[in-house]
């Protein structure tokens, strides 16, 4: 469900309300403002810890197809000999 356009949505929402809800129990959001501040860094918090993710699983990706490249080169290579 994460890997889609919704399942990110609701996912980003669900963040959003356990900060607001947090917040309000531990009374860091006395004001407005202060509100804000933190939802707007909870946001990009959410955005910069879902665009590493994304990134790291391409770069996974990526490895594992150079290794099985490799591998299958090196198959190649004993068979011909």
């Amino acid at each position: 469900m994460g890997d889609g356009i919704i399942g990110k949505f609701i996912y980003f929402w669900a963040f959003i309300i356990g900060v607001i809800v947090f917040g309000k129990i531990f009374g860091f959001m006395s004001d407005t403002k202060t509100t804000i501040i933190i939802l707007v860094a909870a946001a990009l918090i959410y955005v910069v810890w879902v665009v590493g993710r994304t990134m790291a699983a391409r770069r996974r990706e990526e490895r594992e197809w150079q290794e099985m490249q490799a591998k299958a080169a090196k198959r190649r290579g004993n068979k011909r000999r």
